[in-house]
């Protein structure tokens, strides 16, 4: 069936600012950069094909869409991100911003801070429904501000209570107990980059569990070029400050993870994409993206010697003959795991989170 769609002039400059940012990761088979952009691809697998299409956002995106309506002078950033809701508003993807939220409730309880995410997210929801035509402006710097519609949530004590309904999302701890580890390694003296990358791979097979985020992390950044600002922790760091860092570290491969989560356990007709302001998020995912779709580690060729890359390979599509492994045996448990967590946080330093 063939169907023409038309398009507002101002598209082109939004889909060009947006192409820029490189925010955008997605997990289509041969579909190029700018095809990503193409709005009429998206309004044809909805209306033909019954597909349905969602970006979750990070931390960095969501917090730019409200600063462009909180601060007085707008950045850039803010007016990209705010081209972002005008691109999903005309190709009718909806955006999601839940695990931002979490992130920055961050497991606090604190009153002011549940008060301060439950009034950000309606805000959110009131810049995602405002009338397209408002957003344009101020997305191309003819206006300086955003007039939201008046309000969006209904229930905000309901809100309240689902962001707080539990102490730990799903897999958080794990990704929690590899961070700390990636730490832990990464501290250690007279040992190379790429055999602290080896003790990661073998530690998660022997001891723990395996991680495609986790391992294309540690494969980053345990490479001879590892990406500025990956390591956030710092040994010299207090250790609430510690504490901070591998919190932020860990919301990283969480979000990577539920990525995964979402394209592998998803319907049929639901499509999913990640948008992120983090560079190093951004490849992380890529390359993680590019493992799931061939099913090798071929991709780590480009930073790691090919003899270690042959050797991860080997080893995590087969663990179980070359490791005797801890999980799924009778060891295995949430109290295993929770006195791993205990003892790696008293080797780096990391204030004790309380885990169970």
């Amino acid at each position: 069936m063939d169907v023409l769609y038309t398009y507002p002039s101002y598209l082109e400059k939004i889909v060009e600012n947006l192409m820029k940012r490189n925010w955008l990761v997605h997990n289509f088979n041969n579909v190029d950069d700018f095809e990503i952009y193409n709005f009429s691809n998206y309004l044809y697998n909805k209306q033909i094909n019954g597909v349905t299409y969602t970006i979750y956002l990070d931390l960095n995106i969501y917090q730019f869409i409200l600063n462009a309506f909180k601060k007085d002078k707008p950045k850039d950033e803010f007016r990209d991100a705010i081209a972002l809701v005008v691109f999903c508003q005309l190709a009718e993807i909806e955006l999601d911003p839940t695990f931002a939220v979490y992130e920055k409730i961050n497991y606090r309880n604190d009153e002011g801070v549940l008060d301060e995410a439950i009034s950000d997210l309606d805000i959110f929801h009131r810049i995602n429904n405002t009338d397209n035509s408002s957003l344009v402006l101020f997305a191309l710097g003819d206006s300086d501000t955003i007039t939201p519609q008046t309000s969006y949530l209904r229930d905000p004590i309901a809100t309240k209570e689902n962001l707080t309904k539990y102490r730990r999302l799903i897999e958080w701890d794990s990704l929690y107990l590899i961070v700390i580890y990636i730490v832990y390694i990464s501290n250690i003296s007279n040992i190379s980059r790429v055999e602290k990358f080896k003790k990661v791979v073998e530690w998660m097979i022997a001891e723990f569990r395996l991680s495609l985020v986790g391992i294309t992390f540690a494969a980053i950044y345990f490479s001879e070029n590892p990406m500025r600002r990956m390591m956030k922790y710092k040994q010299s760091d207090n250790a609430d400050s510690k504490q901070r860092s591998v919190f932020n570290m860990t919301w990283d491969l969480y979000n990577l993870n539920r990525y995964f989560r979402m394209w592998t356990e998803r319907e049929s007709n639901q499509e999913g994409m990640f948008v992120s302001g983090d560079k190093v998020f951004n490849t992380v995912l890529r390359k993680s993206i590019k493992v799931q779709q061939t099913g090798t580690l071929d991709s780590f060729n480009n930073f790691l010697p090919k003899d270690i890359v042959c050797y991860i390979d080997k080893i995590t599509s087969q663990p179980s003959i070359h490791f005797e492994r801890v999980y799924e045996s009778e060891r295995w448990s949430a109290s295993y795991r929770a006195e791993l967590i205990k003892k790696y946080e008293s080797l780096t330093g990391i204030k004790y989170s309380g885990t169970e």
